[in-house]
């Protein structure tokens, strides 16, 4: 069956807030222009834009919730793994899940593919379910530890459920072999190249002139350790630009002192325009993959980031950045104090080809490859 005729369903876990998963969500879209659009709950529109064409999406009984409690997917989190088991998908002939969360539970009928393209296993369950169990509030620790195993449990049998499972790097393949049993294949995401690109015209050695500042970039959030940079940019006089907001927004400016400043929110434009003049990606936290460090590769600026996580497989060299050992403040002070005596010797040219490795055209090509490999399984048996 030509993929052009294809009755196609892309299931997301939710659609409150953008961040890497949706970019690569939307390039699913562009290669599926007439797929439905699935998720377990929106935002106050259940709708997005995508090149001037607009996608309503189909969701679940969650989305009859009060907005707040959706706006707070905690809150959800006992009704989260029947939600995405509601969905009648029967009328389709590829269902492809875009998931780190209970989006890959979606129920197909047993001749149907389905594919899981993996953010990453469901954090608060594997990764930090001792730190989600320690803010319970007094006397509901037990009931907090009883509903993450249940909820555990629904999400190891989730995992079972689609018929490809493809890891966004191979750290995270490596996570889905250990929490999931599931073998893997490796999809790096979208990288638009053709949008992230340096200021000085292709070709040209060395990097644009920079505005000296350092660039944090992605949502505040507890798992970014974005109070590391804060703290050893302002310790160090050094100028650092924030870039995104999100629930640690309001801790990081208080601990933030005079050279640093904060974006907030701000257009892929003007996050392109920072990352161009950065003189280098802060990343302090372990990132699945991390889109960000290649868009910034992508705009000719390097990268310092601790040596974990799907950046070993974006930094592979010192001619892209810096890796450091420890995931403390001293190791990223260490770093920067090495960036400064290496900085002139980057080049954007060498930076912007190795972000090539993850351009918009890999990602179509070899998630199209898989999408093949899963339609023949099914027809060999059909």
């Amino acid at each position: 069956m030509s993929t052009d005729t294809l009755r196609v369903a892309l299931v997301h876990d939710e659609f409150v807030r953008r961040g890497g998963a949706e970019a690569v969500l939307e390039e699913m879209v562009r290669m599926f222009p007439r797929a439905h659009v699935y998720g377990l709950y929106a935002g106050a529109r259940p709708f997005f834009t995508l090149d001037g064409r607009r996608y309503d999406i189909r969701t679940s009984f969650l989305q009859k919730l009060p907005l707040w409690m959706r706006q707070h997917p905690r809150r959800l989190l006992p009704l989260l793994p029947h939600a995405a088991e509601q969905f009648d998908l029967s009328v389709y002939d590829l269902v492809i899940s875009s998931s780190s969360g209970f989006a890959k539970g979606v129920i197909t009928r047993s001749l149907i593919p389905s594919i899981c393209y993996c953010h990453a296993p469901t954090r608060y369950l594997w990764d930090s379910t001792h730190e989600v169990s320690a803010k319970a509030p007094l006397g509901g620790a037990y009931a907090s530890r009883a509903l993450l195993h249940y909820l555990r449990m629904a999400d190891f049998a989730a995992a079972q459920r689609p018929d490809v499972f493809i890891a966004n790097s191979q750290f995270t393949a490596n996570r889905i072999a250990h929490y999931y049993r599931r073998e893997s294949s490796v999809v790096y995401p979208p990288i638009r190249t053709d949008f992230f690109t340096p200021l000085l015209p292709a070709g040209s050695a060395g990097r644009s002139p920079t505005e000296h500042a350092f660039v944090l970039l992605g949502r505040l959030t507890p798992a970014k350790h974005f109070e590391q940079a804060v703290a050893v940019c302002t310790k160090l006089q050094l100028p650092l630009l924030v870039v995104g907001g999100g629930s640690e927004a309001g801790r990081l400016r208080k601990m933030a002192g005079p050279t640093v400043q904060f974006a907030g929110n701000i257009s892929d434009h003007a996050v392109r325009d920072a990352l161009r003049r950065a003189r280098a990606l802060l990343q302090p936290g372990i990132e699945d993959f991390g889109m960000a460090a290649a868009e910034a590769l992508a705009c000719g600026t390097p990268v310092i980031a601790y040596r974990s996580g799907g950046v070993t497989e974006i930094v592979t060299s010192s001619k892209y950045g810096i890796l450091y050992p420890t995931a403390r403040p001293e190791g990223l002070a260490e770093a920067l104090r090495q960036f400064m005596l290496v900085e002139h010797a980057f080049e954007a040219s060498v930076l912007q080809k190795q972000a090539m490795e993850f351009s918009t055209y890999r990602f179509r090509n070899n998630f199209q490859h898989y999408i093949d490999i899963a339609l023949r399984g099914i027809s060999a048996f059909g």
